[in-house]
């Protein structure tokens, strides 16, 4: 016993920390498709708002298949598939989205030696248990690795998924700061009790514990409130945004290629 201990949280404690963050990431994403499952089977949705996410959805699509410039390329294919990704939910309810909680679970095994190296750097730079250096830890935390964290969760996601950079932007800039929000309300005190109390080989592992409930939210920022936004209309405004600075952009480039074919006019 003593020399599985001496192993998983001695000699191969990032392989341990690194396994453990892929799994705890896995276990809230299939946690959190449970829950949906069950709401989508014992709870209705209002008629109401049914049909305010479906007429959102026509606005959205109007916005992009009516674009002039988008011509069934990748990115237009890419920003109507993103509209339709709640309908993929509805209809994969009876079952478990096996790629999605793939891609929790590589995030998680990205994030676990950022999380085995940088808890390490804390207790090296700020030992003991005292009340300053608690609170220094928990500050370097929460401004360093859960913006980290976060960027290495939405912008894994996206490259994983294969988007486009600026449908990337265009999510991110949707998400990230309500999610932020909700980061700082738990980890704090998650993180204090981690401090004071979990020895320093154990801390990544509770780190990755409490990261099952945590990655439930998250796996519910990534894949479901795409119907908020829907709703509310910000997702409506982020593709319309998205449409004007690709036709600014083509306007440009068109406006340059006519420019240089008359002078090559001009020199002939």
């Amino acid at each position: 016993m003593n020399l599985i201990k001496s192993i998983v949280f001695g000699k191969y404690l990032i392989v341990t920390n690194t396994v453990s963050c892929g799994l705890m990431m896995g276990i809230g994403d299939i946690l959190q498709q449970r829950s949906e499952q069950w709401k989508r089977k014992y709870l209705q949705v209002s008629a109401d708002q049914e049909l305010d996410i479906m007429d959102d959805k026509k606005n959205t699509l109007f916005f992009v298949q009516s674009s002039n410039n988008f011509n069934n390329d990748n990115q237009s294919n890419q920003l109507v598939n993103l509209t339709n990704k709640f309908e993929d939910n509805d209809s994969a309810s009876s079952g478990l989205d096996v790629i999605r909680t793939r891609n929790m679970t590589m995030i998680g095994i990205i994030q676990g030696p950022f999380h085995h190296y940088f808890y390490g750097f804390l207790d090296k730079f700020l030992p003991g248990k005292t009340a300053t250096s608690i609170v220094k830890k928990t500050f370097l935390d929460q401004v360093i690795a859960s913006p980290t964290c976060l960027s290495i969760f939405f912008f894994g996601h996206e490259m994983l998924e294969q988007r486009d950079l600026r449908l990337i932007y265009g999510e991110i800039l949707a998400k990230l700061l309500e999610t932020y929000k909700v980061d700082c309300c738990f980890w704090p005190p998650t993180q204090i009790v981690n401090f004071l109390f979990i020895p320093i080989q154990y801390r990544v592992i509770y780190i990755n514990l409490m990261n099952v409930f945590y990655n439930i939210f998250l796996s519910h920022t990534k894949y479901i409130s795409l119907q908020r936004l829907l709703v509310n209309g910000k997702f409506t405004e982020i593709i319309n945004q998205f449409l004007i600075h690709h036709r600014s952009a083509v306007s440009y480039h068109s406006a340059r290629h006519n420019k240089i074919d008359f002078r090559n006019n001009n020199l002939k």
